[in-house]
Protein backbone atom coordinates (compact mmCIF):
# COMPACT_ATOMS: atom_id res chain seq x y z
CA UNK A 1 0.00 0.00 0.00
CA UNK A 2 1.30 3.25 -0.80
CA UNK A 3 1.94 6.20 1.69
CA UNK A 4 -0.43 8.63 -0.04
CA UNK A 5 -3.34 5.47 0.31
CA UNK A 6 -1.87 5.09 3.91
CA UNK A 7 -2.58 8.35 4.82
CA UNK A 8 -5.88 8.85 3.23
CA UNK A 9 -7.03 5.58 5.57
CA UNK A 10 -6.03 7.32 8.61
CA UNK A 11 -7.22 10.57 7.61
CA UNK A 12 -10.43 8.81 7.75
CA UNK A 13 -10.31 7.23 11.42
CA UNK A 14 -9.02 10.21 12.33
CA UNK A 15 -12.53 12.09 11.08
CA UNK A 16 -14.14 9.81 12.54
CA UNK A 17 -12.67 11.10 15.88
CA UNK A 18 -13.36 14.35 15.54
CA UNK A 19 -17.38 12.85 14.62
CA UNK A 20 -16.94 11.29 17.83
CA UNK A 21 -15.29 14.17 20.00
CA UNK A 22 -18.38 16.37 18.63
CA UNK A 23 -20.90 14.44 20.71
CA UNK A 24 -18.77 15.18 24.01
CA UNK A 25 -20.55 18.02 25.26
CA UNK A 26 -24.01 16.63 24.87
CA UNK A 27 -23.08 12.86 26.76
CA UNK A 28 -21.38 15.45 29.32
CA UNK A 29 -24.70 17.42 29.87
CA UNK A 30 -26.73 14.22 30.26
CA UNK A 31 -24.36 12.73 32.68
CA UNK A 32 -24.34 16.10 34.70
CA UNK A 33 -27.98 16.28 34.98
CA UNK A 34 -29.18 17.01 38.63
CA UNK A 35 -33.09 18.75 37.89
CA UNK A 36 -35.35 15.95 36.95
CA UNK A 37 -39.35 16.81 36.59
CA UNK A 38 -42.50 14.43 35.95
CA UNK A 39 -45.90 15.92 34.90
CA UNK A 40 -48.81 13.95 36.55
CA UNK A 41 -51.93 12.91 35.37
CA UNK A 42 -54.64 10.37 35.09
CA UNK A 43 -54.00 9.22 31.55
CA UNK A 44 -50.62 7.58 32.70
CA UNK A 45 -51.91 5.41 35.06
CA UNK A 46 -52.98 2.10 34.30
CA UNK A 47 -55.52 1.21 33.48
CA UNK A 48 -55.99 5.28 32.95
CA UNK A 49 -58.44 7.81 35.09
CA UNK A 50 -60.95 9.85 33.96
CA UNK A 51 -59.43 12.08 37.22
CA UNK A 52 -59.14 16.06 35.69
CA UNK A 53 -56.57 16.21 38.16
CA UNK A 54 -53.09 17.40 37.39
CA UNK A 55 -49.58 18.09 38.89
CA UNK A 56 -46.05 18.33 38.97
CA UNK A 57 -43.36 16.76 41.12
CA UNK A 58 -39.65 17.69 40.50
CA UNK A 59 -36.45 16.77 42.09
CA UNK A 60 -33.06 18.66 42.41
CA UNK A 61 -29.54 16.83 43.61
CA UNK A 62 -28.14 18.27 46.21
CA UNK A 63 -24.32 18.58 46.60
CA UNK A 64 -24.27 16.28 49.55
CA UNK A 65 -26.03 13.88 47.14
CA UNK A 66 -29.15 13.91 48.42
CA UNK A 67 -32.07 14.71 46.71
CA UNK A 68 -35.04 17.81 47.25
CA UNK A 69 -38.31 17.45 45.78
CA UNK A 70 -41.74 19.15 45.63
CA UNK A 71 -44.88 17.91 44.58
CA UNK A 72 -47.52 20.17 43.51
CA UNK A 73 -51.34 19.11 42.68
CA UNK A 74 -54.43 20.80 41.53
CA UNK A 75 -58.09 19.81 41.76
CA UNK A 76 -57.31 16.57 43.91
CA UNK A 77 -58.73 15.66 47.03
CA UNK A 78 -58.46 12.89 49.88
CA UNK A 79 -54.73 11.91 49.01
CA UNK A 80 -53.63 8.84 50.70
CA UNK A 81 -49.88 8.38 49.19
CA UNK A 82 -47.02 9.81 46.74
CA UNK A 83 -44.68 6.94 46.23
CA UNK A 84 -41.37 6.89 43.57
CA UNK A 85 -41.95 3.80 42.13
CA UNK A 86 -40.77 1.63 39.21
CA UNK A 87 -43.24 1.09 36.22
CA UNK A 88 -44.45 -2.15 37.31
CA UNK A 89 -45.53 -0.58 40.67
CA UNK A 90 -42.68 -1.53 42.69
CA UNK A 91 -41.99 1.36 45.67
CA UNK A 92 -38.67 3.01 46.11
CA UNK A 93 -39.33 5.77 48.47
CA UNK A 94 -42.54 7.59 50.08
CA UNK A 95 -42.84 11.15 49.42
CA UNK A 96 -45.86 11.81 51.47
CA UNK A 97 -45.40 11.63 55.04
CA UNK A 98 -48.30 9.28 55.99
CA UNK A 99 -47.68 9.49 60.04
CA UNK A 100 -48.19 13.64 59.70
CA UNK A 101 -50.87 14.76 62.23
CA UNK A 102 -52.54 18.21 62.06
CA UNK A 103 -54.81 20.07 64.99
CA UNK A 104 -53.63 19.76 69.04
CA UNK A 105 -55.03 18.24 72.16
CA UNK A 106 -57.92 16.16 71.68
CA UNK A 107 -58.07 17.61 68.21
CA UNK A 108 -55.06 16.04 67.06
CA UNK A 109 -55.90 13.75 64.00
CA UNK A 110 -53.84 11.73 60.99
CA UNK A 111 -53.43 14.15 58.15
CA UNK A 112 -54.00 11.20 56.12
CA UNK A 113 -56.13 11.51 53.81
CA UNK A 114 -55.55 15.35 52.90
CA UNK A 115 -58.42 17.37 52.04
CA UNK A 116 -58.99 19.29 48.95
CA UNK A 117 -55.43 20.51 47.24
CA UNK A 118 -54.89 23.19 44.67
CA UNK A 119 -51.48 23.87 45.17
CA UNK A 120 -48.33 22.58 47.25
CA UNK A 121 -48.92 18.79 48.13
CA UNK A 122 -45.85 17.61 49.96
CA UNK A 123 -41.97 18.91 49.77
CA UNK A 124 -39.14 17.30 51.64
CA UNK A 125 -35.69 15.40 51.27
CA UNK A 126 -34.88 12.04 50.10
CA UNK A 127 -31.69 10.77 52.00
CA UNK A 128 -30.42 6.64 51.69
CA UNK A 129 -32.61 5.81 55.26
CA UNK A 130 -36.11 6.39 53.26
CA UNK A 131 -35.21 4.36 50.57
CA UNK A 132 -37.33 1.33 50.00
CA UNK A 133 -38.44 -1.77 47.97
CA UNK A 134 -34.98 -2.95 45.81
CA UNK A 135 -32.91 0.35 46.96
CA UNK A 136 -33.63 -0.61 50.83
CA UNK A 137 -29.77 0.01 52.14
CA UNK A 138 -28.78 1.65 48.76
CA UNK A 139 -27.82 4.99 48.48
CA UNK A 140 -29.58 7.78 46.75
CA UNK A 141 -27.14 7.84 44.18
CA UNK A 142 -28.63 4.37 43.02
CA UNK A 143 -32.26 6.02 42.34
CA UNK A 144 -30.77 9.25 40.57
CA UNK A 145 -29.77 6.25 38.26
CA UNK A 146 -32.82 4.77 37.99
CA UNK A 147 -34.13 8.14 37.13
CA UNK A 148 -31.93 8.80 34.78
CA UNK A 149 -32.63 5.77 33.22
CA UNK A 150 -36.19 6.25 32.47
CA UNK A 151 -36.91 3.79 35.13
CA UNK A 152 -38.71 5.82 37.64
CA UNK A 153 -42.79 7.22 38.16
CA UNK A 154 -44.11 9.28 40.65
CA UNK A 155 -48.24 8.30 41.65
CA UNK A 156 -50.12 10.47 43.62
CA UNK A 157 -53.06 7.40 45.19
CA UNK A 158 -56.10 8.94 46.77
CA UNK A 159 -59.01 7.18 48.92
CA UNK A 160 -61.12 6.73 45.83
CA UNK A 161 -57.87 5.69 43.44
CA UNK A 162 -55.90 4.13 45.89
CA UNK A 163 -53.41 2.26 42.73
CA UNK A 164 -53.32 6.29 41.72
CA UNK A 165 -54.85 8.91 40.60
CA UNK A 166 -52.50 10.71 38.77
CA UNK A 167 -48.68 9.63 37.58
CA UNK A 168 -46.12 10.75 35.72
CA UNK A 169 -42.74 9.67 34.50
CA UNK A 170 -39.46 11.48 36.14
CA UNK A 171 -37.68 13.12 33.19
CA UNK A 172 -34.17 15.27 32.65
CA UNK A 173 -35.53 19.17 33.24
CA UNK A 174 -34.06 22.16 32.94
CA UNK A 175 -36.07 23.84 35.45
CA UNK A 176 -34.67 25.94 38.34
CA UNK A 177 -33.15 23.50 41.08
CA UNK A 178 -35.10 23.31 44.40
CA UNK A 179 -33.45 23.69 47.94
CA UNK A 180 -34.22 21.28 50.93
CA UNK A 181 -35.90 24.30 52.39
CA UNK A 182 -39.22 24.13 48.92
CA UNK A 183 -41.01 27.41 49.01
CA UNK A 184 -44.70 26.16 49.96
CA UNK A 185 -46.14 27.98 46.63
CA UNK A 186 -44.95 26.22 43.15
CA UNK A 187 -42.27 28.59 41.47
CA UNK A 188 -42.35 29.41 37.71
CA UNK A 189 -39.61 27.02 36.09
CA UNK A 190 -36.77 29.05 35.01
CA UNK A 191 -33.48 28.02 32.88
CA UNK A 192 -30.72 26.47 34.94
CA UNK A 193 -28.27 28.84 34.68
CA UNK A 194 -25.29 26.41 36.07
CA UNK A 195 -26.29 23.73 33.59
CA UNK A 196 -26.37 25.85 30.47
CA UNK A 197 -22.97 27.36 31.44
CA UNK A 198 -21.27 24.07 31.79
CA UNK A 199 -22.63 22.75 28.50
CA UNK A 200 -21.39 26.22 27.06
CA UNK A 201 -17.88 25.82 28.36
CA UNK A 202 -17.69 22.06 27.55
CA UNK A 203 -18.36 22.92 24.15
CA UNK A 204 -15.92 25.90 23.25
CA UNK A 205 -13.86 23.47 24.86
CA UNK A 206 -14.61 20.97 22.50
CA UNK A 207 -13.88 23.35 19.71
CA UNK A 208 -10.18 24.13 20.56
CA UNK A 209 -9.59 19.94 20.54
CA UNK A 210 -10.97 19.60 17.19
CA UNK A 211 -9.24 22.43 15.88
CA UNK A 212 -6.02 21.17 17.39
CA UNK A 213 -6.79 17.72 16.10
CA UNK A 214 -7.47 19.35 12.31
CA UNK A 215 -3.83 21.24 12.31
CA UNK A 216 -2.42 17.95 13.36
CA UNK A 217 -3.93 16.29 10.09
CA UNK A 218 -2.85 18.74 8.19
CA UNK A 219 0.41 19.11 9.19
CA UNK A 220 1.16 15.22 8.73
CA UNK A 221 -0.64 15.34 5.02
CA UNK A 222 1.90 17.70 4.21
CA UNK A 223 4.92 15.89 5.98
CA UNK A 224 5.60 13.22 4.81
CA UNK A 225 8.48 12.70 7.44
CA UNK A 226 6.07 12.84 9.94
CA UNK A 227 5.67 8.94 11.55
CA UNK A 228 2.21 7.72 12.63
CA UNK A 229 3.51 7.91 16.14
CA UNK A 230 4.31 11.15 16.05
CA UNK A 231 0.80 12.01 14.68
CA UNK A 232 -0.30 10.01 17.78
CA UNK A 233 1.59 11.96 20.45
CA UNK A 234 -0.24 15.22 18.57
CA UNK A 235 -3.72 13.93 18.72
CA UNK A 236 -3.66 12.68 22.21
CA UNK A 237 -1.86 15.99 23.32
CA UNK A 238 -5.23 17.79 21.59
CA UNK A 239 -7.63 15.65 23.95
CA UNK A 240 -6.33 17.01 26.82
CA UNK A 241 -6.46 20.84 25.73
CA UNK A 242 -9.39 22.81 27.43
Amino acid sequence: MSNFHSKIIAATIIASVIAALSTFPILTYAQQQTNFAANLSGKNIVPPTNSTATGTATFSLNPNGNLSYQVNAMNINMVIGVPVSLKNGTELVELLNLYATTGGGNKQQSAIPTGPVNGPLTSGVITADKLDGPLFGKSVTDLVNLIKSGSAYVTVRTTPNQHGEIRGQILPSSAAPITAAAPTTAAAPAMNKTAGMNATSTSAASAVQRGCVGNAVTAWTLNSTTTHKELVDKLAGCFNQK
